[in-house]
């Protein structure tokens, strides 16, 4: 009697971490290596708890984008599994007649090596915070951090391989995009209404083309959002412009690594 005893609470314990335990992969990266023709979609990945959420894979030749859902960003503790390559990042914005056009940012071609792009989850270390760090979780895209940021130097970012430059007129250390998923539908703050539209922290909207209509994203996909550069390189917010409707930002991984 106690061997059976033994066997069933080992029937009843692996099944127990069957039910548990996430089935799926941990990256667009893991399904592309994976797959033989992998198809460019929305997929479920698992975080290291064992915690599901919602990825679009977009897929190309060797390489590739994942954009994550405003309900996934929040059951991350981190953002590194979404990707292996910060040399760029793909902003995808959404016009609100539903029309979707992305562009490839970086930082400027001088500082590249010295100080690539970093990718923060909710914070700004090393930057600063932004604007509306209310409406968290956020994603957060630093360019240049403060300490460099603080100087009175030429100073931007790189779209669609193009650098775009100000000079940093009074030092404040502003050099970031970042996207809010808002769950509770927050109101923005109102700091985009007085002040400053410019063509620098508008150029990945001016300059982005239009998407391929059989890689368009779900609406999930898009959050608010906030650009702001400088000292007199400009400040925009999801509020600055009433034709757009939200914008995200696919972390780019290469398969081979």
């Amino acid at each position: 009697m106690d061997f059976f005893v033994f066997i069933t609470m080992l029937m009843i314990a692996s099944m127990t971490k069957t039910a548990y335990s996430c089935r799926t992969e941990r990256s667009c990266q893991e399904i592309y290596q994976q797959s033989i023709n992998p198809v460019p979609g929305e997929y479920q990945l698992c975080t290291p708890t064992n915690r599901t959420f919602d990825v679009f894979c977009d897929f190309y030749d060797g390489y590739g984008y994942t954009y994550i859902s405003k309900r996934g960003l929040g059951v991350l503790q981190s953002l590194s599994q979404l990707y292996n390559d910060r040399s760029h990042v793909v902003v995808r914005h959404r016009q609100i007649n539903g029309i979707q056009k992305d562009v490839e940012i970086s930082p400027l071609s001088a500082f590249r090596f010295r100080y690539p792009m970093s990718i923060q989850l909710s914070q700004a270390i090393g930057y600063n915070v932004p604007v509306n760090a209310a409406l968290r979780p956020y994603i957060y895209l630093g360019f240049l951090p403060a300490v460099y940021a603080r100087s009175r130097t030429t100073q931007g970012y790189q779209v669609a391989g193009v650098d775009i430059t100000f000079t940093n007129c009074d030092s404040n250390p502003n050099s970031y995009l970042a996207f809010f998923a808002n769950p509770s539908n927050l109101p923005l703050n109102d700091y985009y209404t007085r002040c400053c539209m410019s063509s620098v922290v508008n150029a990945w909207i001016t300059r982005a083309t239009d998407s391929p209509l059989s890689r368009y994203l779900p609406q999930k996909y898009f959050y608010d959002f906030e650009m702001h550069m400088g000292g007199c390189g400009g400040y925009v917010s999801t509020g600055s412009f009433p034709s757009i409707s939200g914008a995200t930002v696919g972390f780019r991984f290469t398969a081979s690594l």
